[in-house]
């Protein structure tokens, strides 16, 4: 039953330590009267963090070289990523962030349809905590126990 304690208390303080993680979805539309959701706002912690941006494909997909994704910390740009694809942001520092999604959606005649995802990379003294816990919790476990003399009789 300890151990059960053990690995609970390794998964919570893994889990506090984590940032969040940010998920979004959005359209770009080809005639520009309409209204897009490409632009989206962002707090996060500092850290390194990686970037993952997808084509939906949704109703068509978008000109090949158009698509793409800038991440701005006020008037400053920090990145400009093209195409579908993972990417590691710079290390970034604490405060908020404008991520604005850009493409062509097939040459101005639909719709485009996209998703990213902006997640924390562990640093690698988490993983070293987290294998060194997991280690103990495995030897402790696995320890042969000799029985106490009440036992025995």
């Amino acid at each position: 039953m300890k151990w059960v304690v053990g690995v609970l208390m390794l998964v919570m303080m893994t889990a506090v330590n984590a940032a969040t993680k940010v998920d979004e979805v959005g359209y770009l539309y080809a005639d520009s009267g309409l209204p897009s959701d490409a632009v989206f706002s962002h707090s996060l912690d500092a850290g390194v963090y990686e970037l993952s941006l997808l084509d939906y494909a949704f109703p068509v997909t978008f000109v090949d070289g158009s698509f793409g994704i800038s991440i701005y910390k006020g008037a400053s740009l920090i990145s400009t990523f093209y195409g579908s694809g993972t990417f590691l942001l710079p290390e970034l520092t604490t405060g908020s962030y404008l991520f604005s999604v850009f493409g062509d959606a097939n040459n101005g005649f639909g719709v485009g349809s996209f998703g990213f995802t902006v997640s924390p990379v562990p640093e690698a003294d988490t993983w070293a905590l987290l294998c060194v816990g997991l280690g103990l919790l495995v030897a402790y476990t696995s320890r042969r126990r000799t029985p106490s003399i009440s036992e025995k009789a």
